[in-house]
């Protein structure tokens, strides 16, 4: 048994959550995607408060000036993939992008999508402002592949705090000795704590919710810890969290009889003891 702590009460202090608020939105990614489109934004400012019976040649204007301007206009619909299909004016399937490569299909664009009011009454001031906006409501949707590096993140300061020698995302390439248990395995930690006389091989997450990964999850580590049961100097050590894993606590303690494991109540015995160690 390599938990100290009884699986019943593991069970019983997995979180409901490991975010804080700056999870909810990367304010850097959102500020330079936006940056990155300022010239064409500031180009398109120019159709704000035309009239729609002007809009088309005011279009026409800048499209003979700035063609590139116009490549934006899909993002300010909160779309990214300039390939997407829509349905135009005569119900056909079309490329958003086959909007964009004249004057007209442009106007149609900006009529069809409701964007001619917007920009006729000035609704909106700067689109540098709105896109930030459309970027930062996006940026919500990578919150589910964030929760993992979030793990990754929360941990790496808690091992900075601890004074710990650590390396991250450290490939099993880099041991010899443990590459021979591993096969052609190209196997990658999230973090290498190195002490004295053991160093630590870890793999972190967190599940909020169910599902076949975490049945996968599990078994894949339990596969795992064996092969360093050989090393005197090495350990496997998993730390997850999250109320998912009830969903798959079978499974979950199944490894937990074989895996050496920790959530985010009692990490801090895992850090005293890489501290001994140092």
């Amino acid at each position: 048994m390599k938990n100290t702590l009884s699986f019943k009460t593991f069970l019983s202090t997995l979180r409901a959550t490991n975010r804080n608020l700056g999870f909810f939105v990367d304010w850097q990614k959102c500020l330079a995607n936006k940056d990155k489109l300022s010239i064409a934004l500031n180009h398109l400012n120019l159709l704000l408060g035309v009239p729609k019976d002007s809009l088309q040649d005011k279009i026409t204007l800048l499209f003979n000036e700035y063609a590139k301007a116009f490549d934006v206009l899909p993002l300010i619909l909160a779309i990214r993939n300039e390939r997407e299909l829509v349905l135009d004016s005569k119900s056909n399937e079309t490329p958003i992008d086959t909007y964009l490569q004249n004057p007209k299909g442009i106007y149609d664009f900006i009529c069809e999508s409701g964007l001619d009011s917007i920009f006729s009454d000035r609704k909106i001031k700067d689109l540098n402002d709105f896109v930030f906006g459309v970027e930062v409501g996006l940026d919500s949707n990578a919150r589910k592949n964030r929760g993992g590096a979030f793990m990754e993140s929360y941990l790496r300061t808690l091992f900075i705090k601890a004074n710990l020698n650590f390396k991250e995302q450290v490939n099993i390439v880099e041991f010899s000795d443990l590459q021979g248990s591993f096969g052609d395995d190209k196997k990658r930690f999230d973090f290498v704590i190195f002490g004295k006389t053991i160093s630590y091989f870890i793999e972190c997450n967190f599940y909020t919710s169910g599902g076949s990964k975490l049945n996968e999850t599990a078994r894949a580590y339990q596969e795992l810890a064996p092969k360093f049961d050989r090393f005197a100097n090495k350990n496997f050590v998993w730390i997850t969290d999250g109320q998912g894993w009830h969903s798959s606590k079978n499974k979950l303690q199944e490894a937990y009889k074989s895996v050496e494991m920790y959530n985010l109540s009692n990490i801090k015995d895992f850090i005293k003891k890489a501290q001994n160690d140092c």
